[in-house]
């Protein structure tokens, strides 16, 4: 499977959720951190590492549509949902996690089907 077209339906339209929702997601963080430290107050992290997450989030979404680097760009971005998710549980908040959790799920299936329709 070498171009976009020969994916199957299911990771193409996940590859485009994800990259929507990072897309749109990752600048709004970064915003609401410029802004007023919202995020890094809440939860106790440095502005710095957010702003690389969202860093990691902008170039893992971007790397979805590049076939040879699909499964390696959702690996990068479960790696941010799974920070998210021991973030949100640090500041005990667990429902908050869920949504991270769903995304962990989803980029780790999409990185499993990529990889394994590639081979």
């Amino acid at each position: 499977m070498n171009s976009a077209r020969e994916a199957p339906r299911s990771t193409r339209a996940m590859a485009w959720f994800l990259a929507v929702a990072y897309g749109i997601g990752a600048p709004v963080s970064a915003f609401l951190e410029l802004d007023g430290a919202v995020l890094s107050t809440r939860f106790g992290i440095p502005p710095a590492l957010l702003y690389l997450a969202c860093l990691v989030q902008v170039v893992g979404a971007a790397s979805l549509f590049l076939p040879r680097h699909r499964a390696w760009g959702a690996l990068a971005l479960t790696a941010t949902t799974l920070g998210a998710m021991g973030a949100h549980l640090r500041i005990g908040s667990p429902l908050t996690a869920v949504p991270a959790l769903l995304f962990t799920v989803g980029q780790l299936w999409f990185a499993w089907a990529t990889y394994r329709s590639a081979r």
